[in-house]
């Protein structure tokens, strides 16, 4: 299947309306956070920043404590950060357009690991899988999602109250649209196999 960027943009704007008090608020707390944690934070508050888009698509609703409820999944959201950041860097030695490729390869970790409940490095090969399925269309979605939370840097950084979240939304439809969340709650522990 075609990696759809424009649609998936369009639907996390969608699901940003609906509750832009609460996205918002998640979204000062995380940047925040991961400010002042840095990289040993930023892995379990971004696993936290799924979980609380999952919820709001999937039950409609979202609070603040999802966003902590990525600490839930600590060590395998901490691996994630920190491998995928080390493929990052290894993509920008060799040039500025393989760093895309990289992201667009790890788009979708946080989302097998918090609802799928894979290991770090199981979701960080499912994820590789889904976008190798369309690198180029996963590819200019990365570019979209830069581009989004670029003009919401422009706006004096407070733009980013609404491009993170609108961001984290349109990752997270895609992965619903091209893997399904899990019928189970995200309370329930154990692995989920991917049909």
């Amino acid at each position: 299947m075609k990696a759809t960027p424009g649609r998936w943009l369009a639907s996390g704007w969608e699901v940003f309306k609906h509750d832009p008090g609460n996205l918002v608020l998640i979204a000062l707390v995380f940047v925040a956070l991961s400010m002042v944690g840095n990289f040993v934070v930023a892995g379990p508050l971004l696993a936290g920043m799924f979980v609380a888009l999952r919820r709001k698509i999937v039950e409609g609703r979202t609070e603040l404590p999802d966003l902590f409820s990525g600490f839930t999944f600590f060590i395998d959201a901490l691996l994630v950060y920190v491998i995928s950041s080390v493929f990052e860097l290894v993509g920008l030695v060799f040039c500025i357009v393989p760093v895309f490729v990289v992201l667009a390869l790890y788009l979708f970790p946080y989302l097998f690991v918090v609802d799928r409940r894979l290991g770090f490095w199981e979701a960080m090969e499912a994820s590789r899988k889904l976008a190798t399925q369309d690198l180029m269309g996963y590819t200019l979605f990365v570019l979209a999602l830069l581009g989004l939370n670029l003009f919401g840097l422009i706006l004096a950084g407070v733009g980013l109250l609404v491009t993170i979240p609108v961001s984290v939304a349109a990752i997270t439809v895609a992965y619903q649209e091209r893997v399904g969340f899990s019928v189970r709650p995200l309370e329930h522990s154990g692995p989920v196999v991917i049909p």
